[in-house]
């Protein structure tokens, strides 16, 4: 699939997400504007915290954006987060009747330590449902740590989903040894730990994991959040 012209389209509107706590990295992932200027999307993941700072960086463009998070999902794992700018375009939303099992798929972010925006390439391998009837994409193609947040779309760059790469076998497990404290655990002067982090990180999924973008909530159905920051538990009025 020839994706020169698509990228050119949706590069615009892809961010790098930062998020600070004092003057340290806490997070970096990726995000894109949805549904109307100066409000984008990620992974709830990707700004775990609350009281740190979390900033965009739009290619071809200087300025950094500080933004806020207004609505947080943690049920899908989805982040709406408000910054200024009108000049940047929204990405548009796939009709839902067009996604189909073994259609073409690209995802563009900010995989690793990258900070330039990197497009991959596969197919929706699977649409699953869990027991509650929360729909799953699943797509054959390269996901990496740092791509959370980033579009899922189809040929002509209209959006699918949202990648998670967090998605993953024995999540759990993953998780402890991720949030462990580096310095404890080490074998003749190397940090064991320190270790284990960076091969997680490091770890190319084979199959990669999206959230349908009918997920999305708060603005994208209309509502407002009644404050900054307010955590829901889903989108009720998404599609199932």
């Amino acid at each position: 699939m020839d994706c020169e012209n698509v990228v050119e389209k949706i590069k615009p509107s892809i961010a790098l997400v930062l998020s600070y706590k004092g003057k340290e990295m806490q997070g970096k992932g990726s995000g894109f504007v949805f549904s109307k200027k100066g409000l984008l999307v990620t992974c709830n993941h990707v700004v775990p915290e609350k009281d740190s700072s979390v900033v965009l960086k739009f290619p071809d463009i200087a300025e950094l954006f500080p933004a806020k998070v207004v609505i947080r999902d943690e049920e899908h794992d989805i982040a709406l987060l408000k910054f200024e700018n009108d000049t940047i375009e929204p990405l548009k939303e796939c009709d839902e009747k067009k996604i189909k099992e073994g259609m073409a798929v690209i995802f563009s972010g900010y995989p690793l330590s990258l900070f330039s925006l990197t497009t991959h390439q596969g197919i929706l391998s699977a649409i699953t449902e869990d027991a509650t009837g929360v729909k799953t994409y699943l797509i054959d193609g390269t996901v990496n740590s740092g791509n959370s947040g980033c579009p899922l779309m189809n040929k002509d760059g209209e959006v699918v989903g949202i990648v998670n790469a967090k998605r993953r076998e024995r999540n759990d497990l993953l998780d402890k040894v991720e949030k462990m404290t580096i310095g404890a655990v080490s074998l003749h002067g190397v940090d064991l730990v320190e270790i284990y982090q960076a091969v997680i990180k490091n770890v190319q999924l084979g199959i990669g994991y999206a959230i349908p973008c009918s997920y999305v909530p708060g603005h994208v159905d209309g509502q407002k959040p009644d404050r900054d920051d307010e955590t829901v538990q889903g989108n009720k009025k998404a599609k199932k």
